[in-house]
């Protein structure tokens, strides 16, 4: 199946004029095609500006005007009278064919039966009895005929229909069939959060954070390996040996207390004389450490002497008071990142903008046999096939009366362009003069 809109160029031309093809934004379109008197005018209603976002929403084909069964109005259309018919809300109960009140402007089909003399139907926004501008060309007799119609409403969202056909008591029936409508673009709903998703990559190391508080001191390492032994010092004075007691098992090393008060330091006893090193007991814990004694004056370091050899390790003495705390030591390499967290929820979407069509031109032949399959590429791609083809064609050359009716038939659609043939009502394709060029424009509909 294949989106066409045909339009038939008129008996009554005199000379050829240029077909044109303007699209406005004011209600996502605006065409005027125009080949001699023969057009297709699609109406913009008057309030409307071009930087208003327009939505365009299809319907179900639906027939609200036809004069042969007094649908819209009675009776059929007489010479140069025109008659007004409501568009709006003629199917209140069914959305799916209804035009709301909201509606700026309708797509549809026009059609002439019955038509006692050759004319044209003009559709405009309010009644005209004289009109300027055609809608749809006929020849006499029981001939029918349609064209494609986009147009806007008029007051009380109404449209007028004027039949003009040569002199006299001439009249023709006219239907109507509405197929879509355009509304005011507004912001939707907020959606329904998205699904998380998946974890990015981890990304750099951040830069190396401020040197934290210090902690509380962690538990004593074990001992390092003894370091070469430094120079002897002047020995001090001797004190009066005390009695030496047999060292007493050490029992298992207790939790460190808090330290006590720095006392006076006391008197050195004389050493006791150095018994046989007895085996190392068990350690016993810790007691509570004693004041520690004012430090005496270092005396001059005397020579070295030889290293004597290690005797068996006496029992642990009291701890001495804490010394000063050194300073703070280089901080440690950064770690590495942590995984990335969750992806949050979707925020809600922003309002909605305009709906996107594409339009340009195309060279249908130059000379030589019927023209053949043209091919149209878009300059960037539609969301999907669901489009509709709207055209005119140009030519600098008189057509003459071998050409009173062609059609276009679009043989195929694809996201970035299409292909056409322009056809006889034979089915032939039509012998263009020369220099014959189509103006086109794509409209996505859903």
């Amino acid at each position: 199946m294949s989106d066409s809109f045909a339009a038939s160029p008129s008996e009554r031309s005199i000379s050829p004029r240029r077909a044109a093809l303007t699209v406005a934004v004011a209600i996502g379109l605006f065409v005027s095609m125009t080949t001699g008197a023969s057009a297709r005018t699609v109406n913009a209603p008057g309030d409307l500006t071009a930087a208003t976002g327009y939505w365009y929403i299809p319907l179900t084909p639906n027939r609200i005007l036809d004069s042969r069964f007094n649908i819209g109005f009675s009776g059929p259309l007489q010479n140069r009278v025109a008659r007004t018919f409501t568009v709006v809300n003629r199917v209140p109960g069914d959305a799916t064919k209804n035009v709301p009140t909201a509606a700026v402007g309708v797509t549809g089909n026009l059609t002439v039966d019955h038509q006692t003399a050759r004319g044209f139907f003009s559709l405009t926004l309010s009644p005209n009895n004289n009109p300027t501008t055609s809608t749809l060309n006929f020849p006499a007799g029981n001939d029918d005929r349609a064209n494609g119609v986009t147009t806007g409403l008029g007051t009380g969202g109404k449209l007028s229909v004027t039949y003009v056909g040569t002199p006299g008591a001439n009249s023709a029936d006219v239907i109507f069939d509405v197929t879509g409508y355009f509304v005011l673009a507004e912001g939707g709903t907020e959606g329904p959060a998205g699904p998380a998703g998946p974890a990015g990559p981890a990304g750099p190391a951040g830069p190396k954070g401020d040197t934290g508080a210090t902690g509380s001191p962690g538990p004593s390492g074990a001992p390092g390996p003894s370091g070469a032994p430094g120079p002897s010092g002047v020995p001090g004075a001797t004190g009066e040996p005390g009695p030496s007691g047999a060292p007493g098992a050490t029992g298992e090393p207790g939790a460190t207390g808090e330290p006590g008060p720095i006392g006076v330091p006391g008197a050195s006893g004389e050493p006791g004389a150095t018994g046989e090193p007895g085996p190392s007991g068990v350690p016993g814990a810790t007691g509570e450490p004693g004041p520690s004694g004012v430090p005496g004056a270092s005396g001059e370091p005397g020579a070295t002497g030889e290293p004597g050899p290690s005797g068996v390790p006496g029992a642990t003495g009291e701890p001495g008071p804490a010394g000063t705390q050194g300073p703070q030591g280089e901080p440690g390499p950064t770690g590495s990142q942590g995984p990335q967290g969750e992806v949050g929820p979707t925020g809600p979407p922003g309002i909605n903008g305009l709906n996107s069509y594409l339009a340009g031109t195309v060279t249908l032949r130059s000379s030589g046999t019927p023209t053949g399959q043209t091919a149209v590429t878009f300059s960037g791609a539609l969301a999907n096939t669901n489009y509709t083809v709207v055209y005119s064609v140009t030519s600098d050359t008189d057509w003459g009366a071998q050409h009173i009716d062609w059609y276009m038939v679009v043989t195929s659609k694809s996201t970035t362009g299409f292909t056409f043939l322009m056809n006889q009502p034979n089915g032939l394709p039509v012998n263009a003069p020369a220099n014959t060029t189509v103006d086109w424009a794509a409209f996505p509909w859903q």
